[in-house]
């Protein structure tokens, strides 16, 4: 197997680790159409996103430990394996259950990517580059996330939604050949960790309140995130009356967003070190996501005033989040798996726990989903206050 250059090795984990939020995000555009077709409720076509997040994040924490023990490499490709079997059940669904059956499976399956990937950075990099690199890889991700929504809304509008499922096979087939060619193994020799030797890293870094700070801070953006996403689609072609298309082009405002804050972090992680921009991007977050509440609450719902004030929301998130996933993969590095599976359990749960809480709220205005996120988002300040106690790392 040839070594990989930085950059080339970033590529293949942005492919590995993006396929999971480009199946997210393709979907979530066609679930309206899901929703209709399927003759559901609101609440049970949401089950086929959070019931998802609840699989993807009880894979992420069976992952992480596990990569730890056997490798990074055969992980990951079981975890290809195993999305591509549910893609298929998803694609052949003749009812709800079994579409939700398909995207439990598939999520199992791409768990493993982003989970394995930010150990993978842990284990080759320090601290400061691990942000940088986080941030390099997340905004490859973001190119590709950022196109989905718009294959997603195009797929809605003009075919049947079935065909989103047919592309995301098509598209695991092509990263799992990839991925057997070129991914590496970088767990060092000898470093594979005894099942108790995971356990007690698991239960000590779960105890610091540094560690705790992160959770909180990187579960409340990626609630803050799912929420809008899941369920602006029903307000803004639903309520608002625009198309689904529309929704996808409105959406790469969000994508640019993320990923300038993303590449700042790639700019300025070593000159204004990692703290000082989790900070930022987390205060953005929070100022903006009020801006965005206070202008649904006065009834401003054109598109504008509902993406514009979330592409800054985004550039927070993109600014905090590599950051927060840095230091926290950064407590624990002889356990960077385990660490960087606890951190996106906590993500997963709490994202999928707050779309199926806000999936019994009212859709027909921005309103109920602007309120949440204004909320959490001013929870994330203060987990800035958790953050600043507890250092070291984990032995």
């Amino acid at each position: 197997m040839t070594p990989l250059s930085d950059r080339a090795l970033i590529v293949l984990l942005a492919a590995v680790t993006a396929f999971g939020p480009v199946a997210l995000n393709v979907y979530l555009p066609v679930l309206p159409k899901v929703q209709a077709d399927l003759g559901v409720t609101v609440a049970q076509a949401s089950l086929t996103v959070s019931a998802p997040l609840v699989a993807f994040a009880v894979g992420i924490l069976f992952y992480g430990p596990l990569s730890d023990r056997i490798g990074r490499r055969p992980v990951i490709l079981f975890g290809i394996a195993v999305y591509l079997v549910g893609t298929l059940v998803a694609l052949l669904s003749p009812t709800v259950g079994w579409l939700t059956a398909g995207r439990v499976i598939q999520a199992l399956g791409t768990s493993a990517g982003i989970t394995v990937a930010r150990a993978i950075m842990g284990d080759l990099f320090p601290r400061d580059k691990m942000a940088r690199m986080i941030a390099y890889l997340t905004m490859v991700m973001v190119m590709a996330n950022s196109l989905a929504p718009i294959g997603g809304g195009a797929l809605a509008q003009w075919l049947h939604w079935r065909w989103t499922f047919g592309v995301l096979l098509a598209l695991g087939v092509a990263i799992a050949w990839y991925a057997w060619r070129l991914l590496p193994e970088t767990r060092p020799a000898g470093a594979h960790g005894t099942a108790r030797q995971v356990v007690d890293a698991s239960v000590a870094l779960a105890a610091r309140p540094a560690f705790l700070g992160y959770v909180l801070q990187s579960g409340v953006i990626y609630a803050v995130f799912l929420v809008f996403i899941s369920l602006m689609p029903y307000v803004f072609v639903q309520s608002l009356g625009h198309t689904t298309t529309a929704y996808g082009l409105w959406y790469l405002f969000i994508a640019v967003g993320y990923f300038v804050g993303n590449w700042h972090v790639t700019r300025y992680a070593t000159r204004f070190g990692v703290n000082r921009l989790l900070a930022a991007g987390v205060v953005v977050q929070a100022v903006f996501a009020v801006v965005a509440w206070a202008l649904a609450a006065a009834g401003w719902w054109h598109p504008a005033w509902i993406f514009l004030p979330w592409a800054l929301i985004a550039y927070g998130q993109g600014l905090a989040l590599p950051n927060v996933t840095a230091n926290a993969v950064a407590l624990a590095p002889q356990y960077a798996g385990t660490a960087s599976g606890l951190l996106g359990f906590a993500q997963q749960i709490v994202g999928a726990a707050s779309i199926q809480w806000m999936s019994l709220a009212s859709t027909a205005t921005p309103v109920p989903i602007a309120t949440f996120v204004g909320a959490a988002s001013l929870v994330a300040l203060a987990g800035l206050l958790i953050q600043k106690r507890g250092a070291g790392a984990v032995r």
